[in-house]
């Protein structure tokens, strides 16, 4: 048997955005400095952790670990819990989890959450047991659900017609929804089977694939148009100007605005 280290548990609770950074869209960038394990209370933004990034669901748990560059963008508001490990078997496990753990059943975790939080405030030595219990647990089946998750997964031969479609789809219609559960109730498929068979025919994740394919039309209309950012947001499917510069920047490593003068310098060469 490894080496069982208890964690240092900093802190527990329920965090919103919403009251901690009012009339912002997006957090500041920050660094973290311990192993913080988030469950979304509801579905909002995204979240960003080094260069992946997931749509904020309920159905998701968020595990960031020392030394990563995280932000998110608004609204989000979690269960969480921050704990320091430096050694031991417990550190070896939560090192290896993906940014995001994706759940068929999010019931009897956020039940675990709950309980966790309650434990913490009471602050009892026998409550202080429990915690440290309920944190082993939560890291026991966090680490079920990853193993399962990450076993070969082979999409049928006739399932590749289904996301021909919804590829198409998308790229007609990129002002509309293009959520996770319409897409997969267009495919009479379940939102997590849905995204699997998404992940392994294309590569990318669903917010991956939309988002791409919004800032290549995006590249188009600046190379060839004279529309406003503004236009050029919303004709592509971004909810905002902010978030389209944002967004872009972040894909192209300059603003659109740069990235079209560039284009233009590069014609004029």
């Amino acid at each position: 048997m490894g080496n069982i280290v208890l964690p240092d548990i900093v802190a527990v609770g329920i965090y919103n955005a919403q009251i901690a950074l009012k009339n912002k869209q997006i957090s500041p960038n920050r660094k973290t400095t311990m192993f913080e394990i988030e469950l979304p209370i509801e579905d909002g933004g995204t979240s960003y952790m080094d260069e992946d990034s997931h749509a904020i669901s309920n159905n998701i748990v968020i595990c960031a670990k020392p030394g990563q560059i995280r932000h998110t963008r608004l609204p989000f508001r979690c269960y969480y819990i921050h704990i320091i490990l430096n050694e031991g078997q417990l550190f070896d496990i939560l090192s290896a989890f993906p940014n995001y753990i994706e759940l068929e059943e999010s019931k009897e975790i956020k039940e675990l959450f709950i309980s966790i939080c309650e434990h913490y405030q009471t602050g009892t030595s026998k409550a202080d047991v429990m915690l440290q219990s309920q944190i082993l647990k939560l890291i026991y089946i966090l680490d079920q659900k990853f193993s399962a998750s990450t076993m070969t997964y082979v999409p049928k031969p006739n399932n590749q017609k289904v996301i021909e479609q919804t590829l198409a789809y998308i790229k007609e219609n990129l002002t509309a929804e293009l959520s996770l559960d319409l897409l997969a109730k267009r495919a009479s498929f379940s939102p997590i089977y849905f995204h699997k068979l998404f992940k392994a025919s294309t590569g990318k994740t669903l917010r991956e694939y939309i988002e791409e394919q919004r800032i290549k039309k995006a590249v188009d209309l600046l190379t060839a148009t004279g529309k406003t950012l503004t236009q050029i947001a919303y004709e592509c499917g971004f909810s905002s100007q902010s978030y389209f510069s944002y967004a872009f920047k972040r894909k192209m490593k300059m603003p659109p605005r740069e990235y079209a003068k560039e284009v233009q310098l590069k014609y004029e060469k």
